[in-house]
């Protein structure tokens, strides 16, 4: 009779260790499985050509503040934007938050106060920062040089 239930104990016991391991297990996947929204689609790398600032196709770029739209370079083309005489900044159209949606694209808000992917509705500032919508990340940068007239744009990535 007492291995009978030593039997039983040890059953008992046996079901109860295979759940509670299986109820860990369960909860351990559970937890691995889930992801924030944070995404982090990597934006290839298309080569760019240089420009020629002084050319009538670039006459924005003559004052402060003014930009440009660069569809044949980039992935889905560039802004190029005056900061001041010697600088210039050059932003992907690629919108950082969730790249590779196929409408994810910036562009130059009708205000031209900022930058915005009317798609996801992240807005941002002319140095790339998302200043509002769902992006958390700036926009990609790319290192610019200016020598005389020739702006050159690097594959550098600046942020």
């Amino acid at each position: 009779m007492l291995v009978i239930m030593d039997k039983r104990a040890e059953k008992v016991f046996m079901i109860m260790a295979n759940n509670f391991f299986k109820k860990r297990l369960l909860l351990l996947l559970l937890l691995i499985s889930c992801s924030s929204d944070l995404v982090d689609d990597p934006i290839p790398f298309i080569p760019f050509p240089d420009i020629n600032i002084i050319l009538p196709n670039y006459q924005d770029l003559s004052s402060d503040g003014g930009f440009i739209r660069i569809n044949d370079s980039g992935v889905r083309g560039i802004i190029l934007y005056r900061k001041n005489s010697t600088t210039y900044l050059a932003f992907e159209r690629n919108c950082s938050y969730k790249p590779n949606d196929a409408c994810a694209t910036v562009d130059i808000h009708a205000s031209t106060l900022f930058m915005q992917d009317a798609c996801c509705g992240s807005s941002f500032s002319f140095e790339g920062i998302p200043t509002g919508g769902p992006a958390w990340r700036p926009l990609q940068q790319y290192r610019t040089s200016l020598s005389g007239s020739t702006l050159t744009i690097t594959d550098e990535i600046v942020n």
